[in-house]
C-alpha cells in the first residue's frame, strides 16, 4: 500500500509539473506574441540569412508563404474575397511586395532566435531522411492531432 502511495504521488506531482511546464510555456508565447513587432525591412547579405534561406529551401513542406496562397484560395472559395482581390493578393505574396515583406519578416524571426551553428544543425536534420519525412508530414501531423482534439471533445460533450 505504501509503494501504491508512493507511486501515485509520484505520477501526480509529475502531472502537475507537466502542467505547470505547459502553463508556463502558453504563458511566455502569449508574452512573446504580445510584445512582438513585425520587422520586414531589409535583411542583411550575411552568413546568417544565407543559412536560414538555405534551411526554408531544404525544409520544404508546408512553409508561411504557402499557407498565406492557400487561406487566400479558401476565402475565395467561401466567398470572402471576390477573384479579383484574390488575384491581386496572389500576385502581391507570389511575387510582389508582400513577398519581400514576409520573406524578410520571418527570417528576422529565425535571426532572433538561432545561431548560424544551430541554423546548420537544423539543414542538416531536414537534408536527413528523417527531417524530409517531418518536414513532408508535419502538417498532417498538426491537423490530425487537431482533429482528434475536437473528436475528443465531442465525445466528452456527448458523454455529459
Amino acid at each position: 500500500m505504501k509503494k501504491c502511495f508512493i507511486i501515485v504521488s509520484f505520477l501526480f506531482l509529475n502531472f502537475c509539473a507537466a502542467q505547470n511546464q505547459q502553463s508556463e510555456i502558453f504563458q511566455k508565447i502569449a508574452s512573446t506574441l504580445k510584445d512582438f513587432k513585425v520587422n520586414t525591412s531589409p535583411v542583411p547579405e550575411d552568413q546568417l540569412t544565407h543559412e536560414i534561406r538555405k534551411l526554408r529551401e531544404i525544409k520544404g513542406g508546408f512553409n508561411i508563404n504557402e499557407a498565406i496562397l492557400f487561406k487566400i484560395g479558401e476565402d475565395l472559395s467561401k466567398g470572402d474575397l471576390t477573384q479579383v482581390d484574390a488575384e491581386k493578393l496572389d500576385h502581391y505574396f507570389k511575387v510582389g511586395q508582400g513577398k519581400t515583406d514576409l520573406d524578410n519578416a520571418v527570417v528576422w524571426i529565425y535571426r532572433d532566435l538561432f545561431s548560424v551553428s544551430e541554423i546548420r544543425k537544423l539543414i542538416k536534420f531536414y537534408r536527413s531522411s528523417a527531417g524530409q519525412k517531418l518536414s513532408e508530414k508535419f502538417p498532417i501531423i498538426m491537423l490530425e492531432s487537431l482533429k482528434s482534439a475536437e473528436e475528443i471533445m465531442k465525445n466528452l460533450k456527448k458523454s455529459e
